[in-house]
């Protein structure tokens, strides 16, 4: 919400001698696109305690500037040229009405044993954003950001952060030392924990209720959604990405995560079918739409990417939210229904298991190759944790008869599973028995429904010995043949499966955190820990990837290394991890005395 930083430098003289020096911060300032104009005014600017420049074109500005009585000199942008750097002690680049970047410089002069610091605060003000990507696009929807109704400009927010600088520190100081010191978990994701929460701010926008936003949108909610991958695949809450992503936002911004499952129900279109996203580019819309709604074409797995969202929420804070139920117990409904019948000329248990109808489609693991046809594992399991979720809103809001009816889907569609899936030691990747078609390669996450139970605190539809028939043999095929987490796809026989598309050592993160988690939930905790450990290893230590979260792992050779995808939001799935250890469900953490908790309290002290 707030739109700037503070860079706080701490100078000591450790040596016994006089030292004079000089430092200097440059701020780029918005490109002409952002401010949709190569021209740019340069005012001084102050505001309680803060003194510095604001540079401000047509449609943005930025200011940048000193917190407290430091004497500042201004000037224009260092930029990458050592001679400006060079020369920073006595004097600043000059100010070119072309160029929108600022520096400022404090000189310092301490004694031996002397310390000092020196704080520097950047703010910027955007207040609207093009659906196109860029202000000036000549897309025809523009949205209005929801911080604008608290800083109107970047003066405001430079004196808001001068203001509140050291409590603004001591929270975030607060809230982190409660993460870094729960020894429940292990040392490796305390940190990581903290790191991967960049991504909310960074893909994160929220807009104001205003045209063209449609009416249902409340006032107090505005619009927020999250963007899939800002520089790869720009559009707003594709909904597994959510799915997977979206629990730190559930737990520590849950008025932001109702602004989203609002955004949902009002975008679900009247067969039930969720949106597929609120618009970009996989929809062929403007790629950054809030405005664009699209049905897409994962229509096999849209349904529990909604349902799992919207029980989060319920197993966090719904329960102290009588209006929760009602407001959304109709919208799992319609969706349950719609997801039921994706493929009607199929038996009723059959159907339950199975893609649309011709396989239209596809459904959120995009496997190129082998595809998906008939009945599948792994829809299978993901519609009946969807209907186990939906079953649980019926008898909440009262409706026993659904919720009977649900009841009756599941043992159908398990019934499905075991007679026409299961194998001896897992399930069948797919079969399409008027086809024939059939593919027996082992999907290494072929259990993510579940762990979606598991993780919910409800019942397996699945029998429990073939869920740790199925655990052995991925892992003993598909975790064995990698380095680095588990491969989609491998033979049988334990060796690994050369198929294109992704590739024989391909792999997603959040599915393989899933996996671990599984693991963890099924008794075999220490196993799921190390999983989860060597995919974050891999992603942080070895590859660098600490903010700039990858989406696919490739897939030719097992080296690791990332081929697709950047500041992806799946990988926020991380914050799954804490209740998986505890062996708890989703909700526990945000309860008194869980993690969750404990962090919003420090944050608010």
């Amino acid at each position: 919400m707030l739109p700037g930083a503070v860079f706080e430098v701490h100078l000591r003289n450790t040596t016994s001698r006089r030292q004079r020096g000089t430092i200097a911060v440059n701020f780029p300032g918005p490109t002409d696109k952002e401010a949709g104009e190569n021209q740019f005014n340069r005012q001084p600017a102050q505001a309680p305690a803060f003194r510095g420049l604001v540079v401000s074109g047509k449609l943005c500005s930025c200011a940048l500037g000193v917190i407290g009585n430091e004497k500042v000199r201004l000037g224009g942008g260092l930029g990458r040229e050592g001679r400006r750097w060079a020369a920073i002690a006595t004097t600043l680049p000059p100010h070119a009405s072309e160029d929108s970047n600022i520096s400022a410089a404090v000189d310092f002069d301490l004694k031996a044993g002397q310390d000092r610091v020196v704080r520097f605060a950047a703010t910027w003000n955007a207040a609207t954003w093009n659906a196109g990507g860029y202000n000036w696009a000549n897309a025809p929807h523009t949205f209005t950001h929801m911080y604008v109704k608290h800083y109107p400009s970047a003066l405001a927010a430079a004196g808001h952060l001068a203001r509140y600088h050291a409590s603004l520190l001591k929270r975030v100081l607060a809230w982190q030392q409660v993460v870094y010191a729960e020894d429940k978990l292990p040392v490796w994701l305390r940190d990581a924990l903290v790191n991967v929460l960049y991504m909310i701010p960074e893909d994160g926008l929220w807009a104001q209720k205003k045209r063209p936003l449609p009416d249902w949108v409340a006032e107090e909610d505005g619009l927020y959604g999250l963007i899939e991958c800002p520089r790869g695949c720009p559009q707003f809450e594709c909904i597994p990405c959510s799915f997977y992503g979206n629990a730190p936002l559930v737990y520590f911004f849950p008025e932001l995560a109702m602004s989203t499952f609002r955004g949902y129900k009002g975008y679900q279109f009247p067969d039930g079918a969720p949106p597929w996203i609120f618009g970009g580019c996989t929809g062929g819309t403007p790629p950054i739409d809030f405005a664009n709604t699209t049905r897409g074409y994962q229509f096999a797995t849209n349904g529990i990417s909604l349902a799992a969202m919207l029980d989060r929420y319920y197993l966090c804070y719904g329960h102290k939210d009588p209006g929760f139920i009602k407001d959304f117990y109709p919208v799992l409904k319609s969706c349950a229904i719609w997801t039921v019948n994706l493929r009607p000329a199929y038996p009723l248990g059959d159907r339950i298991i199975a893609m649309p109808t011709g396989n239209e489609g596809t459904e959120w693991f995009e496997a190129p190759e082998p595809g998906w046809c008939g009945m599948t594992a792994h829809v299978g399991g993901l519609h009946l944790a969807q209907l186990r979720i939906t079953e649980r809103f019926a008898k909440l809001a009262g409706d026993h008869a659904f919720a009977g009816q649900c009841h009756d889907w599941i043992e159908a569609g398990a019934q499905s599973m075991e007679n026409k899936l299961w194998t001896g030691s897992y399930y069948l990747n797919y079969f399409e028995p008027e086809t024939g078609r059939k593919s027996d390669l082992v999907f290494g996450y072929q259990l993510d429904g579940q762990w979606i139970t598991d993780h919910h605190g409800l019942a397996s539809a699945l029998p429990q010995e073939h869920v740790q028939a199925t655990l052995a043999t991925i892992k003993r095929c598909n975790v064995a043949v990698t380095k680095y987490g588990a491969v989609n796809y491998a033979n049988k026989d334990g060796t690994p499966a050369q198929i294109r598309g992704y590739g024989a050592y391909s792999y997603f993160p959040p599915e393989a955190l899933m996996l671990a988690m599984t693991f963890m939930y099924e008794g075999q905790k220490e196993f799921g820990i190390e999983l989860a450990r060597k995919v974050w290893h891999n992603l942080f230590c070895l590859q660098g990837y600490t903010w700039d979260m990858p989406n696919i792992m490739r897939g030719d050779v097992d080296t690791g290394e990332r081929t697709f995808g950047n500041d992806y939001y799946q990988d926020m799935m991380l914050w799954s991890l804490p209740a998986a250890i505890a062996g708890t469900d989703f909700g526990a953490s945000a309860k008194p005395g869980g993690l969750v908790y404990r962090v919003l309290q420090a944050s608010r002290a």
